[in-house]
């Protein structure tokens, strides 16, 4: 295990910068400690200095973080990370890194605050305070990097002291399972995702849409974006660029189907996996539009229109349906043709419906 506290110079880790790191590690050669001041390279915010103690004069001489990543990468390695709000500490750790190129750091992650509410439920506070407070830990330099760690060290020899092996593990195991949130992202954006079935979209810092996915449950399936199940390296590109989540709803299979084809086809998402298809094919290799004019799919309270294999989008009242055969843009898509051959069987004229409507 590694215990890790930072000291920065705010709370962003996009403009913000590492000016102090505190390890302690545990194995089974026992236990070491290790600090450092870094030179940020920009002033520390006079709220910073009187919170933490630390000034521009004391970081001058440090080293950058570049000299540092080699030997803190070393430390770390096949290590549990293990810090108090253990999202902020990991996201400027893996910012840091990602600055330099190459590989990323990526570690499993435990977080003090998520395993203190869950060993102790019957508190309302957990933050460090509170913890060095209710278990008489000791702090030599609190707001410091090495101090605040080996307060950490001394809340996880509580907690084993006081709860069975058994009982531990589970809540470990419980906390780390659970979505480790990034974060550079908005949080109220996560706690605003419904939970109706649709499209999620993710963007990164120059609203360049970068994947696009469909899902039953919207919310469910963004979080598990986050979870320790989806920890393949491509998966953590892409939270680490994630900057803004957007949910669009849609009406079941197909409709989720053909605007998530539909937007991959348009956009190119660097995540999402090209489609394979003939880069040649186009409309012109399509099988004849059999219909006089634009036809319908019915699916649920949804109606998916198309016109010349054209997906023009889904209505769920009339005037929406007006709208779409008016204005929508006739593109032909060879992922959505393919969806919407598969469907043909269920097509009917869109006079058809206008008739159905009309007759309630």
């Amino acid at each position: 295990m590694a215990f890790v506290d930072l000291e920065t110079t705010g709370a962003n880790p996009e403009h913000d910068r590492i000016t102090e790191i505190g390890i302690v590690q545990i194995g089974p050669d026992g236990v070491s400690e290790w600090s450092t001041l870094v030179n940020p390279g920009r002033p520390i915010p006079e709220f910073i200095e009187r919170l933490t103690g630390i000034n521009d004069a004391m970081v001058a001489p440090a080293p950058r973080f570049a000299e540092l990543a080699a030997g803190i990468r070393t430390r770390l390695a096949g290590r549990l990370f293990v810090a108090h709000n253990a999202g902020f500490d990991y996201g400027f750790l893996q910012r840091e890194f990602a600055r330099l190129g190459g590989a990323g750091f990526v570690a499993p992650v435990l977080c003090t605050v998520k395993l203190s509410r869950r060993l102790y439920p019957e508190h309302g506070r957990h933050n460090l305070d509170a913890l060095i407070a209710r278990h008489g830990l000791v702090v030599g330099a609190r707001h410091r990097a090495l101090g605040d760690a080996r307060a950490l060290h001394q809340f996880w020899q509580r907690a084993c002291a006081e709860h069975a092996p058994a009982a531990l593990d589970a809540a470990v195991t419980a906390v780390m399972a659970g979505p480790n949130l990034p974060p550079h992202l908005d949080p109220r954006e996560l706690a605003e995702l419904p939970e109706h079935p649709g499209i999620y979209l993710f963007y990164d810092a120059d609203e360049r849409l970068i994947f696009v996915g469909k899902a039953k449950n919207l919310r469910a399936r963004v979080l598990a974006h986050f979870g320790r199940k989806q920890a393949s390296a491509g998966n953590r590109l892409l939270i680490e660029r994630l900057r803004r989540i957007e949910a669009q709803a849609a009406g079941g299979e197909l409709g989720m189907a053909l605007m998530e084809a539909t937007l991959i086809a348009r956009h190119g998402p660097e995540f999402n996996r090209a489609p394979r298809v003939d880069p040649h094919a186009d409309r012109a290799t399509a099988q004849a539009w059999a219909h006089s004019g634009p036809a319908c799919l019915i699916e649920g309270p949804y109606v998916h229109v198309v016109d010349e294999w054209c997906y023009l989008g889904s209505a769920l009242c009339e005037r929406e349906l007006s709208s779409l055969v008016d204005s929508a843009e006739r593109r032909f898509d060879r992922p959505v043709y393919r969806l919407l051959r598969a469907a043909s069987a269920g097509f009917r004229p869109l006079r058809a419906y206008d008739e159905l409507v009309r007759c309630g």
